[in-house]
């Protein structure tokens, strides 16, 4: 039996946010190649943005499996979906 403790990928993002009157509207995701890229890039963004969040999803295509989302950064004004995580 074939078994793999950890994902084959991990893809690290950086999601910001921005207000369009009372509406906030996620701009285009970027990709990172590391967590700590990530958690920098996100930093950068956060006087620029109402909102932005870093986070890695892990998937194994072997088995077309995604992992949910770890957060590992974020700030400002979030969808409620990502806001209330830890």
């Amino acid at each position: 039996m074939h078994h793999r403790p950890m994902p084959f990928a991990i893809t690290y993002i950086v999601q910001s946010f921005q207000k369009q009157g009372k509406k906030l509207v996620a701009d285009q995701p970027h990709k990172m190649k590391t967590a700590e890229s990530a958690v920098t890039g996100a930093r950068r963004l956060v006087d620029k943005k109402a909102g932005v969040v870093a986070y890695s999803v892990g998937h194994d295509p072997e088995v077309d499996l995604t992992e949910e989302p770890k957060i590992l950064f974020k700030a400002g004004q979030l969808p409620p979906e990502l806001a209330g995580e830890d």
